[in-house]
């Protein structure tokens, strides 16, 4: 009996071992990038609190705006309005800033403007799902899009603009990297956003929030001690290219 006792304590020790070896790890959890503006709250805004509700449907404002937005535009500023549609900030300064700016040539300062792109352009999503504005084109048969209106397009809401938030972000860094050309960076950066309008995708009054939600994710974030290394990183390649 000691025996088969013995036997029998062994075999559920092998057991419980084998059990410990092959019962699944715990999920970890999902790893969250710690300074990532849209995803941080210590470098995020709240633009519930500082935005104002967009004009009333089909109110006096929103028609006059639709006027605005229906035009009419030139070929010119249509095909400009498409090309900034692209999220590249190079791309989108590289008039001001020459054919060298790429990011390829400048590798810190893609870094500053992606973070700084991505802090402003989901800062104004909680007003979005508030007030779930419909794109003009979408009321209006008149206005046609220059980007192909597909249903994620349809789905997604008018105010703020995140593409100008977004834009409008890079031009506020970029004008402090390169202050000897703040001027025609803040300007190209207005343009940019006003491509918005001229696209239909949105009314001048979300393109006008989109660069207060810029304004207000840019001052915050400087905040972020990531976000200011960066910035000195981006600032030292740029004074050697455009010497700042």
């Amino acid at each position: 009996m000691l025996r088969l006792n013995v036997v029998l304590a062994a075999a559920l020790a092998l057991t419980a071992c084998a059990t410990a070896d092959t019962a699944p790890a715990p999920t970890p959890p999902p790893v969250v990038h710690p300074t990532t503006g849209e995803r941080n709250p210590a470098v995020q805004v709240d633009a519930l609190v500082f935005l104002p509700p967009p004009p009333e449907a089909n109110g006096a404002l929103e028609l006059a705006e639709r006027a605005i937005v229906r035009g009419p535009w030139s070929a010119e500023r249509r095909q400009q309005a498409l090309e900034d549609n692209a999220i590249d900030p190079f791309a989108a300064f590289d008039s001001v800033l020459g054919p060298n700016f790429t990011a390829a040539n400048f590798p810190a300062t893609f870094a500053v403007l992606d973070r700084a792109g991505r802090a402003a352009g989901f800062a104004g999503d909680p007003v979005k799902f508030r007030y779930e504005r419909a794109r003009p084109f979408l009321s209006d048969s008149a206005i046609t899009p220059c980007i192909p209106d597909e249903p994620r397009l349809r789905a997604s809401f008018s105010y703020p603009s995140g593409h100008a938030a977004l834009g409008f972000a890079w031009a506020l860094v970029l004008a402090e990297l390169v202050p000897a050309r703040a001027d025609a960076i803040i300007e190209r950066g207005r343009d940019f956003t006003w491509s918005r309008v001229v696209c239909g995708v949105h009314y001048p009054s979300d393109v006008e929030a989109g660069r207060t939600v810029a304004a207000a994710a840019i001052a915050r974030i400087h905040a972020d001690p990531d976000f200011q290394r960066e910035l000195a990183a981006a600032r030292a390649e740029l004074a050697a290219a455009y010497g700042e």
